[in-house]
């Protein structure tokens, strides 16, 4: 967390909430680690962000800063400051303090979101909201590469195929396709439907305003479907049986499948 939906969800509220107001002054905490935004001269600029896949890029006028959000990163405007009362304002790496009076914070209360330069990682796949047919290609072209031979629920988060795909996403994908998530991934990708399924249960999980887990809330108001609620939509993560995978990850998955658990070992 956050997964591709929020940290989309969280670009599209950057870019809202700051279109007609430019920075005017800027405080850095020593406890920020998005230390490439320090690089910029903010002052005078607009603020505004898109997203791709796990990744966000800042963009300050038209100067780029990809961040990460690791855990529970995110932004919070505030209209007039706070103190340490309010675990967003204590929690504050950045504070930037727009022409309109108010203030708006990078928060991170976990503090594992970070700069990682100025363009997007070539390592990861394609977006699956921007970019969906290249999302495909890229996965069909590679089909008969290693890494599709290994088990399903290993490699679905591999960014490099499945950019943008965490945990959540995963336990609900694989839960939902009601196929045997142990068998290699290469065997459901060529199952008709499988990608479509995948793509599907994305688009839904940012229809429905992101997984509000944890630290992560959704500020954008937009990017909320009303006829499906968070809990009906999510069957498996935190609700079936579970396992740890080889990353010491937890993964929730349907019962009938744990007798093939020990075959994909």
């Amino acid at each position: 967390m956050p997964e591709i939906s929020e940290v989309r969800i969280t670009s599209e509220f950057v870019t809202r909430r700051n279109r007609n107001r430019k920075i005017v002054d800027v405080e850095y905490l020593s406890s920020n680690k998005l230390k490439e935004v320090e690089n910029i001269n903010v002052i005078g600029k607009t603020l505004s962000a898109t997203s791709r896949g796990k990744e966000m890029k800042l963009l300050f006028d038209d100067e780029p800063v990809v961040i990460t959000l690791g855990m529970s990163g995110g932004f919070k405007n505030f209209e007039t400051p706070s103190d340490n009362s309010n675990k967003y304002w204590k929690h504050s790496h950045i504070r930037f303090k727009m022409d309109d009076g108010d203030y708006f914070n990078w928060c991170d209360i976990r503090r594992f979101g970070k700069s990682l330069g100025k363009d997007w990682n070539e390592n990861r796949g394609p977006d699956l909201f921007d970019d969906v047919e290249g999302f495909k290609n890229h996965i069909l072209k590679n089909i008969e590469h290693r890494d599709f031979s290994k088990p399903a629920h290993e490699q679905l988060m591999n960014q490099k195929w499945w950019n943008g795909i965490g945990n959540y996403l995963r336990a609900e994908i694989l839960g939902k396709w009601e196929q045997n998530p142990f068998q290699p991934i290469r065997n459901l990708v060529q199952q008709k439907g499988f990608l479509d399924h995948l793509i599907e249960q994305v688009h839904w999980s940012y229809k429905l305003g992101g997984g509000q887990l944890y630290t992560w809330m959704n500020e954008n108001e937009s990017a909320i479907d009303f006829n499906l609620t968070w809990n009906d939509w999510m069957q498996y993560y935190g609700r079936r049986d579970k396992i740890k995978d080889k990353q010491k990850r937890t993964f929730w998955f349907d019962k009938k499948w744990e007798k093939h658990l020990e075959l994909s070992k």
